[in-house]
């Protein structure tokens, strides 16, 4: 920023005037005591105005660098967070490229368990039917079992008893002579 003819020179009565009433303030209080006050003011204000213009003519530039410092510094953070920001979009687009890959797996695993499931369960009902079939099939020989041994017990029985009757009755129908004849039919049969 630089300055005109007409601001240095105002610059420089702003600086007498104040050197003036800072060495010589005797002559502003030598009127009324009633103008303190505004001196007071007046004087304040001359002095900020003359603090302001010294900080601005000679912090211009370090406050310009400081500036450019501080720009400097904000755009390399603003840069690292821009940097920081797209490796962290990376990682969530990754991070959600991976969760999709994982519900396809788990889509896949539960397909194939369900799969895996319904195949032994097919095994499990086909090996069920095997063996009823084998039950039934024992059951069924141990029943023609049963019926031959009854078949077999009765024809015993029913020999015994028929024995039993023949034993009752043949005695008084059967003669020695029936009997005689009866043992050499059997001894005939021995010898051929």
């Amino acid at each position: 920023m630089k300055e005109t003819g007409s601001s240095g020179a105002a610059g420089v009565t702003i600086l007498f005037i104040w050197l003036g009433l800072l060495f010589f303030p005797e002559s502003a209080a030598a009127g009324d005591p009633g103008w303190r006050p505004t001196y007071d003011i007046v004087l304040r204000w001359v002095n900020f105005i003359i603090l302001v213009a010294v900080i601005v003519k000679y912090s211009h530039e370090p406050i310009k660098n400081f500036l450019k410092l501080q720009k400097g510094d904000v755009v390399s953070r603003i840069a690292e967070l821009d940097s920081e920001k797209s490796r962290i979009i990376e990682e969530i687009k990754e991070v959600r490229k991976k969760g999709e890959a994982n519900r396809i797996r788990f889509k896949e695993m539960k397909e194939r368990l369900i799969a895996q499931g319904e195949t032994r369960k097919q095994e499990l009902i086909s090996q069920a039917k095997q063996q009823s079939a084998i039950m039934l099939e024992d059951t069924r020989r141990k029943l023609e079992n049963r019926v031959v041994q009854a078949k077999t017990a009765l024809k015993l029985e029913l020999l015994d008893m028929a024995i039993e009757q023949a034993m009752n009755q043949l005695p008084g129908i059967l003669t020695d002579g029936d009997n005689q004849r009866l043992l050499d039919d059997y001894m005939k049969s021995l010898d051929t």
